[in-house]
């Protein structure tokens, strides 16, 4: 017979063994993050059947810990203090509120175990080209309306990030950064949103 004591004791001791992050259901996604501090450029985390978007949004599942509601974790950093100044860290938690955006470095991290990228659920959408006023940065991507939608019906759904496609970004970033297939724009530090000409 098992006492309580003895299972919190074990569920402890498998916690232990390894870090959070050394769970190999995750999926690693290397990322540069802007922030109220500088710029991060590190590997972040989802699990198998979300996307990078989904994660920041509600957070994930490593080794049975809910993580990530209000903070991001963030392994293997570079970061650039708005000075310039240049240091690393093993591991960080961003705090969600204090990021204005999160670039998707191209890696294959997209892809699933067995090799084949996870089909998302599709809808047919239109490509509205945008500009993201936030300073000091402009980001000009392209934001996908649903076809019976506008562009502010998008943007103004319940969620903190919004997702932009084929993204430039104005200034560049530290390290020279400023081209993301996909990136994560925070709408709590967006002044405006505007189309942009064809």
């Amino acid at each position: 017979m098992r006492f309580k004591g003895e299972a919190v004791d074990q569920v402890a001791t498998r916690r232990s063994v390894k870090s959070w992050h050394d769970d190999t259901s995750l999926i690693r996604v290397p990322v540069v993050v802007c922030a109220v501090s500088g710029t991060f450029l590190g590997t972040t985390y989802h699990i198998s059947d979300q996307r990078l978007l989904d994660a920041l949004n509600g957070g994930f599942v490593a080794k049975a810990l809910r993580m990530g509601k209000d903070f991001m974790p963030l392994t293997e950093v570079e970061a650039y203090t708005p000075n310039g100044k240049r240091t690393t860290l093993p591991c960080i938690y961003m705090r969600k509120s204090n990021i204005f955006f999160v670039g998707e470095k191209r890696d294959e991290s997209k892809v699933a175990v067995d090799g084949q990228r996870r089909a998302h659920l599709l809808r047919r959408k239109m490509q509205t080209r945008t500009e993201v006023h936030m300073p000091p940065y402009v980001l000009q991507g392209n934001v996908h309306v649903d076809i019976w939608e506008e562009l502010l019906d998008t943007i103004d759904r319940d969620q903190r990030f919004m997702p932009l496609t084929d993204v430039r970004i104005h200034p560049s970033l530290a390290g020279g950064a400023s081209a993301f297939d996909f990136v994560a724009v925070n709408k709590d530090h967006v002044a405006y949103v505007t189309e942009s000409p064809k």
